[in-house]
C-alpha cells in the first residue's frame, strides 16, 4: 500500500514487544481470582491455558517464517483463504485488543492507587492510555526503546518474585483437590489464557521487522518459552503461599505474595513492574490495532483516511487517533475486569482460529515460500498443529462467550454487522 518502513525493529526489539505485549497487568490481577477457582492446581490451569499459545505460536512462526505482513491477522486469513475471513480475523483482533486495552488500563489503577489516593480510578487509567498513546505517536523505534527498558524492569521484578517465592515460601496443596470442581478448573484456565493472549502480536508487524522471514518465529518462539516458565512459577508462588480465602479477597495477589516472601519496599518495585506491564501491553494494542485498521481500509472495508501515514515517525495518525478515542470511551464504562478479560480471549483466541485454519492451506497456496522458509515445513507436522491450534482456540473463545453472556452479545452484533458490510462491499465491487 506504499508505506516504507525505514526504521525496523531488531531481534532484540521484537522480542521486547512480545514479551511486553503478552506478559500484562492480567498476570498481577486476576491471578487471585484464578487461584481461588482452582486452589492449589493453579500452575497446572496456566499450563493448561498455555496450549492453545503453544499451538498457536507453531501456527505464527510457520506464517511468520513464509508470508510475513503488515495487519497479520488480516493479512494471513486473506492470502490463504479469502477477504471475507481476512476480515473476520481482523475484526476479532481488534475487538480483542480493545478488550485487553480496557483490562490492563483499569486492573493497574489499583496498584496505582497508593499513589494517587485523591484521583478516581478511571482517571488513572485514562492517564495510562493517554500516556502510551502519546509515546506510541512519536514512533516506532521510541515505542521500541520503551518496550526494552520497560520488559528489562518487569522481567527483573518477576524473576527476584518468583525465585523468593519458591525458596521463601511454601508449595501448592495438590492434595486439597479442586474448590469448585472442574467447572471452576476450567474457568480459571479460560481466566489464565487471557494472560497469553497476544503472542503473535509481532505477526502485526512483518513489514516493520529486519529479515522478518528469520527473526518472526525466533521471536515467538524464544518470547512464549520465557512467558510460559514465569507464568507457571508465579502460579506456584501464589497458590503456595496464599490461602484459598486470601485468594479469593486479594485484588493484588502478586503484591500479597512479595510481603510475604520479600522486604515490604519491594512492593514498589512490584508496582513499577505492573505500571510497565500496563503499559506494554497497552501499546501492543496501539501497534495492533490500526495496522488491522489500515489492512481493512486496503481492501475497501474501512473509509480510505485509515491509511494516512506519517513517513516520519513511521505511524498511522488517523487509525491512532481512532484507537485512542475507543479506548477512552472502552474505559470510561468501567465494566467488571471480568468481562474485559473475555473480550479480549475470544477475540484473540477466535482470531487466531481463523489464521490456523487458513495455515492449513499453506503447503497449497505458496509452495514456493514454504520451500525457502528459514523453517523445515512439512505438511506431516504442521498441519496437525494447526488442526489442534485451530481447536484449542475455538473451543477456549466458545467457553469464553458462555461464561460471559455479554461478550457473547457484542461479537454476535459487531460480526452480523460486519458481515452484511462485506456482503455489500462484494455486492459494489462486481457492479
Amino acid at each position: 500500500m506504499g508505506f516504507e518502513f525505514k526504521t525496523k525493529l531488531g531481534l532484540s526489539g521484537a522480542v521486547s514487544v512480545t514479551i511486553g505485549g503478552v506478559i500484562g497487568v492480567g498476570i498481577f490481577v486476576i491471578v487471585g481470582p484464578m487461584g481461588a477457582k482452582s486452589g492449589g492446581w493453579l500452575p497446572v490451569a496456566i499450563l493448561v491455558a498455555a496450549l492453545p499459545a503453544i499451538f498457536g505460536t507453531i501456527v505464527s512462526a510457520a506464517l511468520g517464517s513464509t508470508i510475513p505482513a503488515d495487519g497479520g491477522a488480516y493479512q494471513y486469513s486473506r492470502k490463504l483463504m479469502n477477504r471475507a475471513f481476512g476480515a473476520a480475523a481482523s475484526i476479532c483482533v481488534i475487538l480483542g485488543a480493545f478488550g485487553a486495552m480496557g483490562i490492563v488500563a483499569v486492573g493497574v489503577a489499583d496498584y496505582l492507587r497508593i499513589y494517587f489516593p485523591g484521583l478516581p480510578r478511571m482517571v488513572v487509567a485514562m492517564g495510562i492510555v493517554i500516556f502510551v498513546f502519546a509515546i506510541n505517536r512519536a514512533g516506532v523505534l521510541a515505542t521500541a526503546w520503551l518496550q526494552i527498558l520497560l520488559v528489562a524492569q518487569l522481567i527483573s521484578a518477576l524473576l527476584v518474585l518468583v525465585v523468593a517465592g519458591i525458596v521463601n515460601g511454601g508449595t501448592p496443596d495438590f492434595a486439597a483437590g479442586l474448590p469448585s470442581g472442574v467447572p471452576g478448573f476450567s474457568e480459571a484456565a479460560i481466566m489464565a489464557a487471557l494472560c497469553y493472549t497476544g503472542f503473535n502480536i509481532i505477526g502485526e508487524l512483518g513489514d516493520e521487522i529486519k529479515d522478518p522471514r528469520r527473526n518472526i518465529p525466533l521471536t515467538i518462539i524464544i518470547g512464549l518459552s520465557i512467558i510460559a516458565i514465569f507464568y507457571v512459577g508465579m502460579g506456584w508462588i501464589v497458590s503456595g503461599n496464599l490461602s484459598l480465602s486470601e485468594m479469593q479477597t486479594s485484588k493484588v495477589a502478586a503484591v500479597d505474595t512479595a510481603l510475604r516472601v520479600l522486604p515490604a519496599w519491594f512492593v514498589h518495585y512490584i508496582n513499577i513492574a505492573a505500571l510497565g506491564a500496563a503499559a506494554t501491553s497497552i501499546n501492543a494494542a496501539f501497534l495492533a490495532i490500526p495496522r488491522e485498521f489500515v489492512a481493512l481500509a486496503g481492501d475497501g472495508f474501512l473509509p480510505k483516511r485509515f491509511l494516512a501515514f506519517n513517513r516520519k515517525s513511521q505511524t498511522f495518525t488517523f487509525a491512532l487517533l481512532v484507537v485512542l478515542a475507543i479506548g477512552l470511551a472502552l474505559v470510561a464504562l468501567d465494566r467488571p475486569i471480568a468481562e474485559y478479560s473475555i473480550m479480549a480471549v475470544v477475540g484473540l483466541y477466535l482470531a487466531n482460529g481463523v489464521i490456523s485454519v487458513g495455515c492449513l492451506m499453506l503447503f497449497r497456496r505458496f509452495p514456493d515460500k514454504v520451500a525457502s522458509s528459514p523453517l523445515s515445513l512439512k505438511p506431516g507436522w504442521l498441519k496437525p498443529c494447526s488442526v489442534i491450534s485451530a481447536i484449542f482456540s475455538v473451543g477456549f473463545g466458545i467457553m469464553g462467550m458462555y461464561f460471559e453472556p455479554i461478550v457473547a452479545a457484542v461479537f454476535i452484533i459487531v460480526g452480523g454487522l460486519m458481515g452484511v458490510h462485506i456482503y455489500r462491499v462484494h455486492r459494489k465491487a462486481r457492479s
